[in-house]
């Protein structure tokens, strides 16, 4: 198994938004949260309008390596490091972080292959794992693809195509057997992130993508799938506020492809409980995501406060199949203790058109 370390990518971060403190910046903590949801519809605009840059180089793991050969193999790549500010306070509100940044042209663990699994984590400098009781979080990290229209925001066409995201759950994706995602010599990959530290001291932390993928004649033996995204709120800005009690937020998308969906996974924060996909017009339950937090001491801070520890995906060769103009409908729950700002309600997954 291969490991790279990858940190040296253009970076768009604090400048993007003049509101933005940068890493161990003075902002006040009460207006870096006002902003967060800003300079997250902000970064995943420039990745959109990055899709129109040209002589970007393009650093990719895999492409400068021969890959005709049939093969199975596992990479590597941790993206960073990063400096995370130490915590200011006990609440959510006063978390070290980054803010929302965003890195143009991120490492692929390869080309001219097929992409089967993807097992996402938050490692120190020595590998060791950097969760939540010794302060990083993972809060969210999103795989774009240059020049590419997403399944199901479009955006006018230009992408980029949402690829693969993670949280601090860490949910490890792996497709069916038959089935793979391509990767192609010319595809261009950026990185939105946003980390946290919940200890009250600074933080050096990489993010880490163990890869696997198919080459040769065996990758074209596969069958590929399309990525999909499916968000309780809109396609530039994924977070919406819920109030203390119970609260629910639905979101609806026709389907514009027929195919089978073979994987989905779901990410809520602090409060959420379930989070459901749902073919309306069929009237059939495809997936049921239930979260677990605090599942194991790693994800509990030095506080005490629990964080999602584990969102169990649903996967089958296929779990169902749609048609074209089918309504689907995600639905995010949540019990909130108390009012929570910026939270996330989303399903992502990949389905085989045709």
């Amino acid at each position: 198994m291969a490991i790279l370390s990858a940190g040296s990518y253009r970076t768009v971060s604090s400048h993007i938004c003049p509101d933005v403190a940068p890493f161990g910046g003075s902002q006040p903590k009460e207006d870096m949260m006002s902003v967060r949801r800003l300079t997250l519809t902000v970064a995943l605009a420039v990745a959109v309008a990055a899709t129109a840059v040209v002589d970007i180089p393009v650093a990719s793991a895999g492409d400068s390596r021969e890959q005709q050969v049939d093969a199975t193999e596992t990479r590597t790549i941790r993206y960073g490091p990063w400096t995370l500010p130490a915590a200011t306070g006990h609440t959510h509100d006063e978390m070290g972080t980054t803010g929302n940044r965003l890195d143009l042209n991120i490492a692929k663990p390869c080309v001219q292959c097929m992409l089967t699994a993807i097992k996402p984590n938050l490692v120190y400098e020595d590998g060791r794992n950097a969760n939540v009781n010794t302060g990083p979080m993972l809060h969210h990290a999103v795989i774009g693809q240059f020049g590419e229209p997403d399944l199901v925001c479009r955006l006018g066409g230009l992408g980029p195509k949402r690829v693969f995201s993670t949280g601090n759950e860490r949910t490890p994706v792996t497709l069916p057997a038959g089935y793979g995602m391509r990767i192609d010599s010319g595809d261009r990959w950026s990185m939105v992130y946003d980390l946290m530290n919940h200890a009250h001291q600074e933080k050096s932390v990489y993010i880490s993508l163990e890869y696997t993928y198919v080459t040769g004649e065996a990758a074209r033996r596969l069958t590929p799938v399309t990525p999909m995204w499916l968000d309780v709120v809109s396609c530039l800005n994924p977070t919406f506020d819920v109030p203390a009690g119970s609260t629910t937020r639905t979101a609806r998308w026709t389907s514009t492809v027929s195919g089978r969906i073979v994987y989905l996974k779901g990410h809520l924060h602090h409060g959420g409980r379930t989070i459901t996909t749902t073919n309306v017009t069929t009237g059939q339950r495809i997936c049921a995501v239930t979260v677990v937090s605090g599942g194991s001491p790693e994800f509990i801070d030095p506080h005490g406060n629990p964080e999602i520890s584990s969102a169990p995906p649903c996967t089958g060769s296929p779990i169902t199949t749609i048609r074209r103009g089918d309504v689907l409908e995600v639905a995010a729950h949540y019990v909130a203790d108390h009012p929570h700002e910026n939270v996330m309600g989303i399903m992502t997954g990949w389905i085989a058109k045709g």
